[in-house]
């Protein structure tokens, strides 16, 4: 018998700016460009930002993370 498997859609479960923060804190945490690039896709689509060919990634990050409230800093990376 085979497996069912339903689709997966992280922006279901961004119900409001504190989870959708949570959530971009946490895959920049993950410290890997694949989650971030995707984090950022996510916040984009629940905020209701608009698609801009024209931005990187760098420009779409610091949009997404003042969308949610965040101010993006850096620390030293742990040993």
């Amino acid at each position: 018998m085979p497996v069912e498997t339903t689709p997966f859609d992280a922006v279901d479960f961004l119900r409001d700016d504190e989870d959708t923060a949570g959530y971009l804190a946490e895959m920049l945490d993950a410290d890997s460009l694949v989650l971030i690039e995707r984090a950022v896709r996510d916040v984009e689509r629940a905020k209701g930002l608009p698609d801009d060919p024209a931005l990187d990634l760098a420009a779409r990050l610091y949009r997404a993370a003042h969308a949610v409230g965040l101010r993006l800093t850096t620390a030293p990376r742990a040993a």
